[in-house]
């Protein structure tokens, strides 16, 4: 495969972390409510 041209890694790195942060946030999230869902069944 050919890479891609390269860009500035800062600006990429930086929206790849947010991402991981939000797939994070969001996995507790749900977590969360299928905890909460299992309480109440």
């Amino acid at each position: 495969m050919k890479e891609k041209k390269q860009q500035p890694t800062t600006s990429k790195k930086s929206s790849h972390n947010t991402l991981d942060w939000i797939e994070k946030q969001l996995r507790d999230v749900v977590a969360f409510e299928m905890g909460l869902s299992i309480k109440n069944e």
